[in-house]
């Protein structure tokens, strides 16, 4: 029986000197709100993605929220969303005025069911919303066939995307538009923030006025439009640039951990790991793992000192969405998913040690 416990959190940011010296350099520069860094924040986001277009924003919910003002929809609209997701894609569909369609994800990748969208599109179809999964791509090609037959906008949530490259081309950018976002426990952080992505001009310039209370500059006092305060600060991007330079660092750490728990993990018939798609990179979000008895192994590795965290809650059973009365019977993948699914922590300063602790807590209590 194992006797050793230790403490392991689920997320420890990779944050150090070149944060604190951009920050530094930020507060003795005087300026604060938006101004030097996010520019250079911005530059290097174009850049890295691809995109055309690029605006800084609070977070990946405000950022989802926002993209959808632009779209103009109205009242009773609909947005074709994933059911397995974070509670935010959806609620930002509902604070946009529109009807939240949840559709079911596949059993092997966690991704929208590319099959099933156009069983749900109807004449008040207006998005898709496909999203980015645990560091993977979704199948993009097939989902921009069918927006194109039916003349719908395609938004993508790409909140745990950054560094995704989808057949070459950066999650965010194959649709009408794309959101990242920079919360504390995505690949690079800004504590809170996120990027608008886009290659639609017209979108770009909507998308300006709206962020920043419906004008295109600001000191000034006219507003073309209805608008409002979605900006962000130079403190913020003074974290978020030191972060996105040493993407690479934090990108080889996380994909060496995750090897680990491969090594450990693998072959068990009791442990299903995230299945790694061929038509895109994979940037480790966590360790995603499958099991039965979650709750039992929850309890035994929450006992040995480990910060846990269950996979996303489906969409369809969230209390706020009650209203609309969906079938348990619609979604049997991603209630699959969300029962039994664990994220482990792969976080840059994890120590082999470690993992190979908590892979031997997960082997301990299937008496391996």
């Amino acid at each position: 029986m194992l006797v050793e416990q230790r403490k392991i959190s689920q997320l420890i940011p990779y944050i150090g000197e070149e944060e604190k010296q951009y920050l530094a350099e930020a507060i003795d520069a005087t300026w604060i709100t938006e101004g030097p860094f996010s520019k250079r924040l911005l530059k290097h986001l174009q850049e890295f993605t691809g995109a055309k277009y690029a605006l800084l924003t609070n977070n990946g919910t405000l950022g989802l929220f926002l993209s959808l003002l632009a779209l103009d929809l109205k009242h009773g609209d609909e947005v074709i969303v994933p059911d397995f997701t974070f509670n935010a894609s959806g609620s930002s569909i509902a604070f946009a005025g529109a009807k939240p369609v949840m559709i079911d994800v596949n059993e092997h990748d966690y991704h929208i069911k590319v099959e099933d969208i156009e069983k749900l599109i109807t004449p008040r179809t207006k998005v898709i919303m496909p999203i980015h999964m645990y560091g993977q791509s979704a199948d993009m090609d097939p989902i921009l066939e069918i927006a194109k037959k039916h003349n719908i906008t395609v938004l993508e949530d790409a909140a745990q995307g950054y560094g995704v490259f989808y057949k070459g081309k950066h999650t965010g950018t194959m649709g009408d538009i794309g959101v990242i976002s920079f919360f504390a426990d995505k690949t690079v952080t800004m504590g809170e923030g996120a990027v608008i992505l886009t290659n639609n001009e017209e979108l770009y310039k909507k998308l300006r006025l709206i962020r920043n209370q419906g004008r295109e500059h600001s000191g000034t006092f006219i507003h073309p439009a209805l608008g409002m305060n979605f900006r962000v600060t130079d403190l913020q991007c003074a974290v978020g640039l030191a972060q996105v330079e040493k993407y690479p660092l934090i990108l080889q750490r996380k994909l060496e951990n995750h090897a680990l728990y491969e090594k450990y993990l693998s072959g068990h018939e009791e442990i299903k790991l995230i299945r790694k798609l061929d038509y895109c990179n994979y940037v480790p979000f966590r360790c995603s793992i499958r099991v039965k008895d979650r709750e039992a192994l929850n309890k035994h590795l929450s006992d040995g000192g480990l910060q846990l965290r269950n996979f996303f809650y489906p969409l369809h059973k969230q209390p706020c969405f009650s209203y609309l009365n969906y079938a348990e019977h619609d979604f049997p993948n991603t209630n699959a998913i969300s029962a039994e699914g664990i994220s482990l922590p792969v976080y840059p300063d994890m120590t082999n040690d470690d993992i190979q602790y908590i892979c031997k807590r997960i082997l301990s209590f299937y008496g391996k």
